[in-house]
């Protein structure tokens, strides 16, 4: 489980914890880019982070693809479940390029970062489950950005579990058991 821009993942590991099927390994990893308030980020905005933008610059995408090689690095090869919060949830989806045994996906108030890629290797790769979450107030990643994902995965046979809340952009302590059932009938 991947914490998102400004996050640490000490800061991701009580609601993953909170989430985690009894048996079940977990993996909180740390993002390399320092960012400049607080915390870290998987990739740095190169003009300033300008939340409405959609659209990564190459170096932007540079420094996503170096994340993704270090995340490789420590991925078990065992069946995964990858899933994040806003920049962390675009990562989980990302890491889809790379040849290891995803059964699911969580992706949390964010977005898809290269969707034309997404939509490709999705239909490479065996289907599986997403759980899909995000606030109607968000004002990090707009509503419209993140409903682009689901419908991707839709397209590609996935099976698509919604969750879609009045709040902004956040992880609402009501839908933490939805979160944990879901895992648990991935069994």
């Amino acid at each position: 489980m991947m914490h998102g821009m400004t996050g640490t993942s000490e800061m991701m590991r009580p609601f993953a914890e909170k989430i985690l099927p009894d048996g079940w390994n977990l993996i909180t990893p740390q993002a390399e880019f320092t960012h400049p308030k607080r915390g870290y980020t998987w990739w740095r905005y190169e003009k300033g982070d300008n939340p409405g933008r959609r659209i990564l610059t190459a170096r932007e995408l540079s420094d996503v693809d170096s994340s993704l090689l270090k995340l490789r690095k420590i991925l078990p090869d065992d069946q995964l479940v990858l899933g994040g919060f806003s920049q962390g949830g675009a990562m989980a989806q990302e890491l889809l390029q790379f040849d290891i045994d995803v059964i699911g996906i969580i992706a949390i108030g964010t977005r898809s970062v290269r969707p034309m890629e997404l939509r490709e290797r999705l239909l490479e790769i065996r289907s599986g489950k997403l759980l899909w979450m995000h606030g109607e107030s968000d004002h990090r990643v707009s509503l419209e950005a993140g409903l682009e994902i689901p419908s991707i995965f839709e397209e590609s046979r996935w099976d698509v579990t919604r969750i879609q809340h009045h709040k902004g952009h956040m992880i609402p302590i009501e839908f933490h058991d939805s979160v944990k059932d879901w895992l648990q009938n991935l069994e």
